[in-house]
């Protein structure tokens, strides 16, 4: 009888953890990724690199989630991101990141892991008549390609800025209903899926 107790308290204890992971994550995916990466900086810079690493690690969780549920090419790239993003927590803990830019530079190939995994379902979408779905993931991945280049301290240059303006657009079509011709909507897509793997080629760890 007590082996029975003992066991059940340790299921109970598995799924509660299970649980907060899977809280915490979600969490994240709430739209606070970037006030998590701008704490993380911010404490690096008060010299907390204990809460440093934790705010990094929760930027990893979100990640992680994101990669267990993704596909293909946003499967590989958040792998490597939160992957990227763990040893750099380990990192801080230990002293051993010298500048912000380090974390700067991690925080824009995440960004940029999102905007694959976005792209990715967005084509997925399209493909499948989901438009207004289409859209959205597009317009995320246009915002997520930003927010790398932000974080990377680059500007975008001229014939991007034509790309982006271009998605948003098409994004606005789509989620209004628009199944849009064949050929423009798979352009668009693909001039998109370009920029960002033309950003990643940028910004891409030495």
């Amino acid at each position: 009888m007590i082996r029975h107790f003992r066991l059940l308290m340790f299921v109970i204890a598995i799924l509660t953890i299970s649980v907060w992971v899977s809280a915490a994550a979600q969490a994240q995916s709430k739209g606070s990724i970037e006030q998590t990466f701008q704490k993380a900086r911010k404490d690096y810079l008060q010299k907390d690199m204990k809460a440093a690493a934790d705010e990094v690690r929760k930027g990893a969780a979100y990640l992680k989630s994101e990669a267990a549920a993704a596909k293909g090419k946003g499967k590989e790239a958040l792998t490597a991101s939160y992957q990227e993003l763990e040893k750099l927590a380990g990192e801080l803990e230990k002293g051993t990141v010298k500048t912000a830019k380090e974390m700067e530079m991690a925080f824009a190939r995440a960004y940029n892991a999102l905007a694959t995994n976005s792209h990715v379902k967005s084509a997925e979408s399209w493909a499948k008549k989901e438009y207004k779905k289409a859209g959205d993931e597009l317009e995320a991945a246009v915002g997520e390609m930003e927010k790398g280049y932000a974080w990377a301290g680059q500007k975008a240059e001229a014939a991007t800025q034509k790309v982006i303006r271009e998605s948003k657009e098409l994004s606005r079509e789509l989620k209004a209903g628009a199944s849009q011709a064949t050929a423009k909507t798979e352009k668009g897509l693909k001039d998109m899926e370009n920029e960002i793997s033309a950003l990643g080629r940028k910004i891409a760890s030495k």
